[in-house]
């Protein structure tokens, strides 16, 4: 594009246009220095970055005089002094902002990307093409200082990238395939590493009707990753891969984009005041991507509600999302570990729970390489160090952070530093008179001015106040400032150079103004362990009934002391947190017994929870009296806080409570998704067990550990942990039991069938507890069915199912039904299968099993198709295929879901789909060392290739799964390997 009057270029060899004229830059050191100061344009450049831009990290030793005569000589060549001034720092050179073509550049990206958001894709093609215009060759062509090409041209060209990828992605979404593919051609040539284009590409050719290029483009991709970088493709590109695949529908719209916005903040704060001159200042930063802006300030002066405010104000700029977390740095509980911060916002962008790593280095990765390519803000609240956010910077331009902290947090982070102080006085006032209402505030003035005085401009203080205020009949402000005001009480609390005393005083008046049982229970309060609580565990800190703490904390929440965070839940602002600690401490309160009692009732539950939904993992001691539906609920909303208390209990104790909580609720949680916080918390238990020196504690923790392992499809691992355990007592049943599992999964029979004949020798052992001897049974029914011994299978699986319904263990007659339906399924009794099968479901719908109800709607699926419904078939392997991905987990269910969704494929004439689905299965099994399941989709890849006119990959994959059966002892799958030989074979 051609630069007019009075333009500057540096995307491209270095252009300067003055009155129309060009104007020859011929010096290299006078170009450095010209580009450098362009590239920071209309802010001062200090004159240490210039000279290192011109001779490098070891300059000579008049640098430092030489650069002025560098820049007097820039500015006789630029034919105007003014151009370029000095700072006290180095120089500044001041442009139009639309006189750079960088300027212009980013102006058109960010609009053309606007349009895009509002889904004017013709305008934003044009705009993003305009942009692209003003590139004219590598950036920075002819400026040699390698220090400006390692960091400011690369930067450049990656911002070029991205716009390049947008307005690839908008050409798609306009259905102009032909006319992207031979730029993508180029493109990945070019840059093979970066999947963005390789994934357009397949979509393009997809669309084009080119299925075979789009999936030789995937092969091409995943040698170039493997070659360069070690790597297999990520998700994202695999994701693609199988819906080129599977044909699935959704390639055919009009983007392919998997990415899902997610919007994390909370709701902007009411009656918001005030901040006019911050407000301009971060949002104008926000508006270009790729700023770091902490807000800091004393504790109380609203950094969270302007941060809110901020974010609703810039969401538009960040169209792929908003990201928000309270990092709980000063709270009394311990900050949110940063592993557990990386899970939660991994599992928000919509990365499947068995996606997740446990390891924090591979979780900081996978969290920067998600946010690739994307424009998104974070929001990092209440942080307390440099070291708390570090790991969750992205590494991405495109990305902003907002961070709030009480601390300033400079180095090592390259941040703007915007301070947040108390209210103004006129806006103090303005926040208590827009609450209490204008005839009040008239009436009043001179009485809120005092009050916000008193309150020292502090929101949070002013807040609280007005929870005593609002809502009384014939406010008398001036009298409650008198009252509260009278006395040398607040005086004493006035500390010297203490940021925090004027909130303090605002929480003492309001402190005062409670009745007993209030502040008793406000003093209480501070010591939950998790991020709220409800009225049940308001009554346990208390000692009292739910319906006398139900009242208390309506008190609470009025005086703004506490917060609703949902119908029947509140929390607790840290700074009060603090207060409140402090209160009770003063007041001679017995916080270990309060805690105690809490610490009793989150055990006391947990444990009739886990008897309710998992009764085999420990028999009842009397029928419990909470629905299934209530005990799910209840661990749902106190998870958080469980987690937190086992992590206490394993630190301050008392250590038994750590292995306890974890051995009542170890059923729910590790089914549901919430791996990276279990794992630890297991292990903090794990940890207690061994101080103590208690192995039965030890040996259940390991099982446990082990169990999660198994949901995430690490069977070695698991196996590891098992081997690492002594058990005794109880434990030896249950170790013997997922010992059993994971080696049945693995393929090792000999190891498989010992473990479960020592269940059934501990069942003859322990007569009265029969669940024993019905995971036995079980255990031994599915070894029976993988070995093809069907008979036999059936003879325990009926036994177990009998037992299980007299004993009401839920989850194992759920499994012994399940296995009984597979039965059924195997000899073609399909109606007897399907109801079975449902039953099974029902029982762990009840339970909250989502793993298990994934994988037996696999079942049902299956079952329902050979059965001749073929829709309710599909509907159900389609339902099974998006509970396995919400849930993720193992992925030898997930090889289950696929082989079934195949299978149903096939019969409703989709053999190429079938095929793409057997080969994800076969994937997948493999990964993970499920030999059973690797067996079973190469056979289903027979008939399926078969269908699909491909007779010789048919029989190949006849011939490996034989042999693949024959080593494993799977002899239903040999026998069904001969009969498919026989009739496709030469």
């Amino acid at each position: 594009m051609a630069l007019s009057q009075d333009e500057f270029g540096v995307l491209g060899p270095l252009v300067v246009r003055r009155e129309g004229r060009m104007v020859p830059i011929t010096a290299a050191k006078h170009r450095i220095v010209l580009a450098t100061l362009l590239l920071g344009a209309n802010r001062s450049v200090p004159a240490g970055d210039l000279i290192r831009r011109v001779w490098g990290e070891v300059p000579p030793d008049r640098a430092a005089q030489t650069l002025p005569v560098y820049v007097m000589r820039l500015r006789r060549a630029l034919g105007d002094p003014q151009l370029i001034h000095t700072t006290p720092t180095g120089y500044r050179i001041d442009l139009p902002h639309d006189a750079l073509d960088l300027h212009r550049f980013g102006d058109l990206a960010e609009r053309g990307a606007e349009l895009a958001a509002e889904e004017d894709f013709a305008a934003a093609c044009a705009v993003y093409e305009e942009a692209l215009g003003h590139w004219r060759g590598t950036a920075l062509a002819d400026v040699p200082s390698e220090s400006l090409h390692e960091t400011e041209a690369s930067n450049l060209a990656e911002q070029r990238l991205r716009v390049i990828s947008e307005l690839i992605d908008v050409k798609l979404r306009l259905g102009r395939c032909d006319e992207v593919i031979a730029d993508l051609r180029r493109l990945t040539a070019q840059h093979p590493l970066r999947e963005q284009f390789w994934s357009q590409l397949m979509v393009a050719l997809y669309r084009a009707d080119r299925q075979a290029d789009a999936l030789d483009a995937y092969r091409q991709a995943s040698t170039a990753l493997a070659r360069e970088l070690g790597v297999d493709p990520s998700d994202g590109l695999r994701s693609v891969h199988y819906a080129i695949l599977t044909g699935d529908p959704a390639l055919h719209q009009p983007a392919a984009n998997t990415w899902a916005p997610v919007s994390q903040l909370p709701a902007p704060v009411g009656n918001f005041v005030g901040r006019g001159a911050e407000l301009t200042r971060v949002t104008g930063l926000l508006t270009r991507a790729g700023a770091t802006v902490v807000v800091c300030g004393p504790p109380g002066v609203g950094k969270t509600a302007f941060a809110t405010s901020v974010g609703h104000a810039v969401r538009d700029r960040y169209p792929d999302g908003q990201l928000y977390v309270n990092l709980r740095g000063h709270s009394t509980s311990p900050p949110l570990p940063t592993a557990a911060v990386l899970a939660r916002f991994l599992r928000a962008m919509g990365v499947r729970a068995d996606h997740i790593p446990v390891d924090e280095e591979q979780l900081v990765r996978g969290y920067r390489a998600r946010l690739r390519g994307r424009r998104v803000l974070i929001t990092l609240d209440n942080a307390a160090s440099v070291e708390q956010v570090l790991p969750l910077l992205p590494g991405e331009p495109g990305c902003s952070v907002v961070i709030t902290s009480r601390n300033e947090l400079r180095k090592p982070l390259r941040a703007t530093l915007v301070r947040l102080d108390v209210l103004r006085g006129d806006e103090a006032w303005k926040l208590l008179a827009r609450s209490l209402g204008p005839e009040a505030a008239m009436a009043q003035f001179d009485a809120i001015a005092e009050l916000a005085r008193l309150c020292g401009y502090l929101p949070l203080a002013l807040r609280i106040a007005l929870g005593n205020l609002v809502g009384l009949p014939h406010t008398d402000i001036t009298s409650y400032v008198d009252e509260l005001r009278g006395g040398d009480r607040l005086a004493a609390l006035a500390v010297d150079n203490d940021d925090t005393a004027a909130v303090r005083r605002a929480f003492d008046l309001s402190y005062a103004a409670l009745d007993a049982d209030a502040a008793r229970l406000f003093r209480l309060a501070g010591l939950v362990p998790g991020p709220d609580f409800d009225e049940s565990g308001a009554a346990a800190l208390l000692g009292a009934s739910e319906g006398e703490a139900r009242g208390l904390l309506e008190e609470l929440a009025s005086a703004h002391l506490l917060q609703r965070v949902g119908a029947d839940r509140f929390a607790m602002h840290d700074l009060l947190n603090d207060y409140a600690v402090d209160r009770a401490t003063d007041a001679g309160e017995d916080v270990e017994a309060a805690r105690q009692r809490l610490f009793d009732w989150y055990l006391r539950t947990a444990v009739e929870v886990g008897d309710v939904l998992y009764p085999e993992l420990r028999p009842p001691a009397a029928p419990p009296t909470m629905s299934a539906d209530a005990a799910r609920a209840w661990l749902t909303a106190e998870r958080p806080s469980v987690l937190a208390a086992t992590e206490h209990c394993a630190s301050y104790g008392p250590l038994p409570m750590a292995w306890q909580l974890i051995d009542a609720v170890s059923g729910y949680f590790g089914s549901h998704g919430h791996h990276v916080e279990f794992v630890r918390a297991i292990g903090a238990a794990l940890g207690a067990a061994r101080t103590v020196g208690d192995p039965d504690a030890e040996t259940a923790m390991l099982v446990w550990l082990a169990a999660e392992h198994r949901n995430l499809g690490n069977l070695r691992t698991a196996q590891e942990y098992l081997g690492a355990a002594n058990p005794s007592g109880r434990t030896l049943w249950l170790h013997a039991g997922l010992d059993g599992v994971v080696n049945l999964e693995l393929g090792e029979f000999p190891a498989a069938s010992s473990a479960f004949d020592r269940m059934m020798e501990l069942s003859a052992e322990s007569p009265t507890n029969a669940y024993i001897r019905i995971a036995g049974l079980a255990g031994w029914g599915a070894l029976h069915l993988m070995r093809g011994e069907f008979e036999r299978a059936r003879e325990r699986l009926a036994e177990g199912l009998e037992l299980a319904r007299a004993a009401d263990g839920v989850n194992l007659e759920a499994a012994c039904a399940s296995l009984l339906g597979r039965y059924h399924t195997a000899l073609g009794e399909y109606p007897q299968a399907v109801t079975l099968l449902r039953h099974a479901l029902a029982g762990w719908y009840r339970t909250g099993a989502r793993h298990a109800r994934a994988e037996g709607m696999a079942f049902l699926a299956t079952a329902l198709c050979l059965g001749g419904e073929h829709a309710e078939a599909l509907r159900t392997a389609q339902r099974s295929l998006a509970l396995v991905q919400e849930l993720g987990g193992s992925p030898r269910i997930e090889c289950e879901v696929h082989n079934a969704l195949g299978v149903v494929l096939r019969h409703l004439g989709k053999p190429g789909r079938a095929v793409a689905a057997h080969l994800r299965a076969l994937e997948l099994a493999t990964a993970c060392d499920y030999r059973y399941g690797v067996a079973r989709s190469h056979l289903h890849l027979v008939r399926a290739m078969v269908d699909d006119g491909r007779p010789g990959d048919a029989l190949r994959h006849a011939r490996t799964g034989r042999d693949l059966a024959d080593r494993g002892g799977f002899r239903a799958f040999v026998g069904i390997a001969a009969e498919l030989l026989a009739e496709f074979g030469p």
